[in-house]
């Protein structure tokens, strides 16, 4: 039986401790309190844990040092305020973003015609392409958008996506998706690593990554992942940084492995590994422990593969 979530998606049916949930929020607010005390390790353990929903309009922001990039908007933008973002009388890409709008989360109630969250997503992108004028608007940025504004309000979510446009360097690969090859290749190694029979099968039946990875990554799984994973893989991503998205990227294939393999051509393959309906039955814990504790390898693994992919396309 399904039933919508205070997201406005369709999911399982999920009982929430109610006791331990109120806990854990008041160990988050202490924490808050004390910031500027707390280890990186601790945040780094706590985040992992899950940032509880109440708290994620106030947490996701110092995580992804909004203060710190707000300053940084001042002096390289002139402009310190949403607001200030959306007074502009023109905006090039106003009508591509409306397009774009009418097609996000189509199932989600808070997306349908008319609605705040869709507005909201309008303005915000809008914002961000005055923010981000050499980027302006691509497609897959609604999904992502629209992910941050359910669960905190536009400007937080602007904020954010700056954030994750100049900090986190999210921002090239809209600019330039070859870049996503790079990604992509280390993704293969790590296959070879962990999900050899895999990816033989995607080699010999000519699946490329490009095919269904490339929204992954541009959208950092907000498109396919149920939002409540999704989440949870976001916060730790705001920690831990691009480690967290190959993590992810092994756990969503190691779930779709076993029909994968029984597949015969490349359409169904294919098709498989770009559904979404299949993701409903996921259990956010059991998908969180796997992609931290199964796949375990150092950043000097990661960044010995980015030496190996740009020595070989000298």
């Amino acid at each position: 039986m399904t039933e919508i979530d205070i997201y406005g998606f369709q999911t399982k049916h999920q009982i929430r401790d109610v006791k331990q949930y109120n806990a854990r929020i008041e160990k988050w607010r202490e924490m808050i309190k004390n910031w500027d005390k707390v280890s990186p390790d601790f945040v780094k353990k706590r985040v992992r844990k899950g940032v509880p929903e109440g708290m994620r309009l106030l947490v996701w922001p110092i995580l992804a040092n909004v203060n710190q990039i707000k300053a940084q908007a001042k002096v390289n933008l002139q402009r310190e305020s949403y607001q200030q973002f959306l007074k502009e009388k023109n905006y090039e890409f106003e009508h591509q973003i409306h397009l774009d709008v009418n097609r996000t989360f189509p199932e989600n109630q808070n997306f349908q015609d008319f609605m705040p969250c869709t507005q909201s997503l309008v303005n915000v992108l809008k914002a961000l392409s005055i923010a981000c004028p050499e980027l302006g608007y691509c497609q897959g940025m609604n999904f992502l958008t629209a992910s941050l504004i359910i669960t905190t309000n536009d400007e937080s979510a602007f904020w954010i996506l700056y954030s994750l446009m100049t900090r986190y360097d999210q921002k090239e690969k809209y600019i330039n998706p070859v870049k996503l090859n790079e990604n992509f290749y280390i993704l293969d190694r790590l296959m070879y690593r962990y999900l050899p029979e895999m990816r033989l099968i995607c080699i010999r039946n000519n699946i490329d990554m490009f095919y269904f990875c490339t929204e992954w990554f541009l959208t950092l799984f907000s498109s396919i992942l149920p939002i409540n994973i999704f989440y949870r893989v976001f916060e730790i991503y705001l920690v831990e940084g691009e480690k967290t998205l190959y993590r992810c990227a092994l756990s969503l294939l190691n779930y779709k492995k076993n029909r994968f393999m029984k597949l015969q051509s490349f359409e169904e393959q294919l098709q498989h590994l770009r559904r979404l309906d299949d993701m409903i039955d996921i259990d956010e814990n059991q998908f969180i422990n796997e992609m931290l504790t199964k796949y375990t390898f150092s950043r000097t693994f990661l960044e010995q593969c980015s030496t190996e992919y740009k020595n070989k396309k000298q």
